[in-house]
């Protein structure tokens, strides 16, 4: 079984010890990416993987590309091209400041030619295929042709998983809306938030609980399964629920603590698919995607980079010192 994820490889600019972009002299570089997140914490729990992207062919791509090599995802699929890498500076949030987010990913690699990777998808019966809505967002010719692509993976057996990942900043919801809805028939695997359904889709009323919301999505469009994590800002708690055609479960909700929040629900996901691949009961996989999360939010980096024992052990060795 081999997970291929399809999208934009970014880089992330960050200037350090909490400075506002305007004061900032100097910045750290992160290789990421929704979809390469997902791979990478993937790949450290041993799963094959591969990255369906375009790089350009110079230092920044080069850079990229060493990430994947460090982070075991296979970069067989991986396409050159002339131009430069999509980025964008991002400024943490500190107390009652809120973070900023700068992109800078216009006429990218990915976002120029990403669709000629689509030509040559290898994929075989029970692969995973995982691409975010951000995907289609940053390449139009995408948008066109996802469909056709789509159909041809179910005919081959190959689970489509799709992150709504709706950002308001890269595309407009009158653009996004119609994309997405033609989309979701095709889609096994569906990641969600409770305003995907009430104020993206509008499937849902505002007064409509995250249960009601991924029953009304699932019943329209007859998605196998649906996942969510979802935070509780007053309580500080994250919990993990999923949706599959037998039943709803809600997870335990988890104290956490922010450091980062780059990359939470791509950690939520990845532990989601991992359950499936295991088979895992849907409440033993709801737990361990939701402690993904958890973690995911204690390092500055934008994937979730642990084995499988870290994550279990997390309640036992919360705030301990490990010896």
């Amino acid at each position: 079984m081999t997970v291929y994820g399809f999208g934009e490889v970014l880089l992330r600019y960050t200037p350090p010890n909490y400075e506002q972009l305007k004061d900032a002299n100097t910045f750290k570089v992160n290789v990421g990416g929704a979809e390469l997140n997902a791979l990478v914490t993937l790949a450290q729990f041993g799963h094959t993987t591969e990255m369906l992207t375009v790089l350009p062919n110079h230092a920044l791509g080069h850079l990229a590309l060493q990430k994947m090599f460090q982070t075991r995802v296979g970069t067989a699929s991986v396409k050159y091209n002339n131009g430069r890498i999509g980025t964008y500076y991002m400024e943490e949030s500190f107390g009652f400041r809120s973070g900023k987010v700068i992109y800078d990913r216009e006429h990218s690699t990915f976002a120029n030619h990403g669709e000629d990777v689509m030509e040559e998808i290898n994929a075989q019966s029970g692969d995973f295929f995982v691409f975010t809505g951000i995907t289609l967002a940053v390449n139009t010719m995408i948008r066109h042709q996802i469909v056709d692509v789509l159909k041809q993976l179910k005919q081959q057996g190959v689970n489509i998983v799709f992150d709504i990942n709706f950002r308001s900043n890269l595309w407009s919801k009158e653009t996004a809306v119609p994309i997405i809805k033609s989309i979701l028939p095709f889609v096994d695997v569906l990641f969600f938030g409770k305003k995907d359904a009430t104020h993206l889709l509008e499937t849902n009323d505002l007064d409509d609980d995250i249960q009601t919301c991924a029953k009304t999505i699932q019943s329209e469009y007859d998605i196998d399964l649906m996942a969510s994590s979802n935070r509780n800002i007053e309580q500080s708690t994250l919990q993990g629920i999923m949706l599959t055609k037998e039943k709803y479960i809600e997870g335990q909700a988890y104290t956490y603590t922010v450091l980062n929040r780059i990359g939470a629900g791509d950690a939520f996901m990845a532990g989601v698919l991992h359950g499936l691949n295991k088979a895992w009961q849907p409440e033993d996989t709801v737990d361990f995607a939701t402690k993904c999360s958890v973690l995911q939010h204690t390092t500055n980096e934008d994937a979730l980079s642990v084995q499988e024992s870290d994550v279990f052990n997390l309640s036992t060795h919360f705030g301990e010192l490990k010896r």
